[in-house]
């Protein structure tokens, strides 16, 4: 038993599939994989790519700066939207949608984030 990572239920290992061809299971189940992937075909059909003169909203590198970050066969840019609404927000490095991602767009686990990171302000935080 395995619980996936997007809908939360503990599912026999045969519903999760393998990672890329690797030797391990994906984080989400195949149902929720077919439903981000049909999420990100639809929105890709809608937004097209990123402008030619791109530039990260988060650290502010250009696309020869983030070209291969994904991968040697995957584009610069990330389509990155909201899992909750489906929404569009706008075009990511690979490093800046990882770490967004591995804070599960949980805005109070970011500033508690940037908090850790300037240990002398933590008094503002936490009063």
């Amino acid at each position: 038993m395995k619980q996936c990572n997007k809908c939360l239920q503990d599912l026999d290992d045969s519903a999760f599939g393998r990672h890329s061809g690797a030797n391990f299971l994906r984080p989400e189940c195949k149902k929720c994989t077919n439903r981000l992937n049909k999420e990100r075909r639809e929105l890709k059909k809608k937004y097209g790519v990123a402008p030619a003169d791109h530039v990260c909203p988060i650290c502010l590198r250009n696309e020869e700066e983030v070209r291969g970050l994904g991968g040697v066969r995957i584009g610069s840019w990330v389509l990155d939207h909201d899992h909750k609404t489906a929404q569009f927000r706008g075009w990511l490095c690979h490093s800046c949608n990882r770490g967004l991602g591995g804070f599960n767009d949980d805005v109070q686990k970011l500033k508690r984030a940037r908090h850790y990171l300037n240990p002398s302000k933590w008094w503002t935080f936490w009063k």
